[in-house]
Formats: C-alpha cells, structure tokens, sequence
C-alpha cells in the first residue's frame, strides 16, 4: 500500500478477543499471552497486523481483568488499541468489544489473537467481499477425508468438496451485530459470531484463508508458531499469504 491510504477498503473497526483459557498448548500460561520471541507475545502479532492497515480505525483488544495492567504499555505503543475487560464467555467479550467501537463504523472485523500470524492479503480479501446485507469469514478447503461418527464408529463420509475449515478474520455489517447481541441465546452457544448471524438469517460468504493463517492449539502449533517468528524477525516472509 505504501505510504498512501487505501480507499478502496471500508473503514472498519477490530475486536480482538483474548479472553480464554487456551491451555491445551501444554504451558500454565494462556497461549495468547505465551511470548514467541522475547518481549512479543503471541497476541502482538495481531495488534501489529491490524495497526498498520489505514482502513483500521479502531482495535478493542478483550483481556481478562486481571490482565488489564499488563498490556497498558502496547495500548500507548499501538494508539488505536482500547483494552477492553472481557467477559465469562467468548461472545460475551466479543460484544464487550463491539460495545467501545464508534457507532459510526459500519463493519466490523472479529480475529482470534490465537492467529497471530494473519496477512494483509487475507485482511483484505474479506474485506473487499463483505457487503451491507452479507459477513464474511475467511476459510480454507477442507483438503483431508472427514466422516461423521458417533460412539466410536463411522457413520458416513462427508463430501469435502462442499466442506470447508474456518477462520478468522471475520468481517460484519455493524447492523448484523447490534441485531445479534439484542437477541436472547439460550441453549448451545454459538462457537463464532457467523453462527450467530447465520442463526439471524445473515447470508455467509467466504473468502480464502491461508495455511500461515493458523490456530495455536496445542504444543505442537506453539512450536510452529516460535519457527515462523524467527523467520520473521529475520526478515523472510511467509510461504502463503
């Protein structure tokens, strides 16, 4: 993009939820606050991804309220950044974070911290698809064999061609989430705000995701996870955007 701003992209705000527990990456510590170099957190790399983009007005970053006074200093480095306390569920910080955004923004953005490592280019294509009347989740093509089972034997064989595995970021008209939080949810909750508004009759689209683009789940993808921010603290880039 160079120096200019880019007017092509609608001007957006960003909720970033770092609430949960995310254990399973086999530390005592939360792995959105795990460091992958010294002095960078896993949660950072988002904050930095979504700062330098011009069409970013605005980022709430959703924290446990004991985690509050840790991240005072990447607020002042980063202006854009609200730290905002989260809530017992994810959907609840998410709409925290919804509640500090300016009004005037008509879209959205959503992305897991637990992605740290989300592109320009994925930014940008959910954000050149999403639409008044219609969210956008970024997703890649399920490329391995799924089957449905139950009590430990497989039932049937879905169709990966018409399957797909999503991420974040996830982009919403503002309308879609006002009409979302303003609804009671009771019996399961919703697993990401595009269930949500599927279950509020939005139409869904989807764009390419990446393989960078990937979640730290367990110890595993921790270990990916410190590869990759050598790599970019050396300078290189990654394979996919």
């Amino acid at each position: 993009m160079g120096n200019m701003p880019d007017t092509t992209l609608p001007s957006v705000g960003v909720i970033l939820p770092a609430g949960g527990k995310g254990l399973r990456a086999g530390s005592a510590e939360p792995k959105q606050f795990l460091q992958l170099l010294p002095g960078r957190p896993v949660l950072a790399y988002a904050v930095e991804a979504f700062s330098r983009m011009d069409c970013v007005k605005s980022i709430a970053l959703v924290l446990p309220r004991e985690r509050m006074h840790s991240f005072t200093a990447l607020a002042q480095a980063f202006p854009k950044v609200k730290l905002v306390e989260g809530g017992p569920e994810r959907w609840v910080s998410v709409r925290n974070g919804f509640q500090v955004l300016d009004p005037k923004l008509r879209y959205v953005l959503v992305h897991d911290v637990a992605r740290p490592f989300v592109s320009e280019a994925v930014i940008r294509r959910c954000l050149e698809a999403v639409a008044p009347d219609a969210c956008v989740i970024a997703a890649l093509p399920a490329s391995d064999t799924v089957k449905e089972v139950s009590d430990g034997l497989v039932s049937r064989t879905l169709d990966r061609g018409r399957l797909i595995l999503v991420q974040t970021p996830q982009v919403f008209p503002r309308t879609v989430l006002e009409s979302v939080y303003s609804r009671t949810w009771s019996g399961d909750i919703p697993t990401d705000e595009a269930m949500m508004a599927e279950q509020a009759g939005c139409e869904v689209r989807w764009v390419l995701g990446s393989d960078a683009n990937r979640k730290i789940t367990g110890a595993a993808d921790l270990a990916w996870a410190e590869w990759v921010a050598g790599r970019l603290d050396r300078g290189e880039t990654l394979p996919d955007a």
